[in-house]
């Protein structure tokens, strides 16, 4: 992210700094802009030199969102360099309202934050975006961590109206588990507060109906929005406000056998790789680079075992953080193999310890 008063190079510089000779898979970088100005706009073409072709912006949070006449500034920019831009389609302004309205009812708890992100606040985000990217000449973009059936229907409506470059992610949250998580009350009746993410876990109604388009073909990626905030020492900053709770919540590690466990008899071997690996490697220039299994093609393999069964527990992770919200979940499947480059980095779930990642420029 380049924060605002940080700069696009000295972001990715940072960034590099952190990964660069440290990380066991390949790594890429979207790169967010917080504020948009003349400076941004004239680094843009020296990060398309530098490998980035994904950008991310926000039309939630107060301290990262763009305005509309930004952000249609930056798909017009973006159409012209070649770059996608990645949004978080949820209505800030009303967003900000409504929590203000909901902790004023007196409801303080986790299950305020669904409360206070209704899906018309994710269904009006995602229709502007689609009209402002229309408007900059059908510009490509891919909306992040889709999460209501009024979000999907807003999409469909775009594809209706003849755009093209419209490309579709949604995650397992949205897929697997719903809204009733945050009444989770365990041992001090916080619980709940584990599923605060943004968007919000939605009705059940909602997954039903993403489940299905994934399985019609309606989706493009199966991502996770990973962002890991411990339950004891962050999350319960907010034990009685839920607008202090860090939103986010971890997935990376999970997400294969989760999908290919939650989705057993309707998505098969071939599908999961298109969500997790083609399509995702496509949409974001990589392929055929990445996500295939091709000479020339890098040897990044993963051999999977669909035989194995284990129990996903937050004990025997190896995500850093106290929790996972996939507890207790009977997993069907496993990587047998992990390669990276041709370098075995873990087996039988359990890495190797090696460290040959590197960036991958697009």
């Amino acid at each position: 992210t380049a924060d605002r008063g940080v700069t696009m190079p000295d972001a990715l510089a940072e960034w590099h700094h952190r990964a660069d000779g440290t990380c066991t898979a390949n790594y890429a970088f979207h790169m967010a802009l917080a504020e948009w100005n003349e400076r941004n706009r004239a680094d843009l073409s020296a990060m398309r030199e530098a490998g980035v072709s994904s950008f991310k912006t926000y039309f939630a949070y107060d301290h990262l969102r763009l305005d509309d006449a930004e952000t249609l500034e930056v798909l017009e920019e973006l159409k012209r360099v070649g770059g996608i831009l990645c949004v978080h389609c949820e209505n800030g302004t009303l967003v900000n309202e409504l929590q203000k309205r909901v902790f004023e009812q007196g409801i303080h708890g986790p299950e305020g934050h669904a409360l206070s992100r209704p899906d018309v606040c994710e269904a009006e985000a995602v229709s502007r975006l689609l009209y402002l990217a229309h408007l900059a000449g059908d510009a490509p973009v891919n909306v992040v961590h889709l999460s209501t059936k009024l979000g999907l229907e807003a999409i469909r409506a775009a594809k209706a109206r003849g755009q093209k470059n419209i490309y579709v992610e949604t995650c397992p949250q949205y897929l697997m588990l719903d809204d009733t998580c945050y009444l989770e009350q365990g041992e001090d009746g916080f619980a709940g507060a584990k599923y605060v993410m943004s968007p919000p876990l939605r009705h059940a109604g909602d997954r039903a109906v993403l489940r299905e388009a994934l399985v019609a073909g309606e989706i493009d990626t199966i991502a996770t929005d990973h962002c890991s905030f411990n339950l004891h020492g962050q999350k319960d900053r907010g034990r009685d406000d839920f607008r202090a709770i860090p939103n986010g919540g971890p997935g990376v590690e999970h997400r294969p056998v989760a999908i290919a466990t939650s989705f057993e008899g309707q998505l098969g071997p071939e599908d999961l790789c298109r969500l997790m690996s083609e399509n995702p490697a496509r949409v974001f220039g990589m392929y055929p680079r990445k996500g295939c299994l091709a000479e020339g093609s890098d040897a990044d393999v993963c051999v999977w075992d669909p035989q194995a069964r284990w129990t996903i527990r937050a004990a025997t992770q190896h995500q850093a953080v106290d929790y996972t919200p996939l507890e207790g979940f009977e997993a069907h499947g496993r990587a047998k193999a992990v390669y990276v480059n041709g370098v075995l980095v873990a087996r039988d779930g359990e890495p190797t310890g090696a460290q040959p990642g590197r960036y991958v420029p697009r």
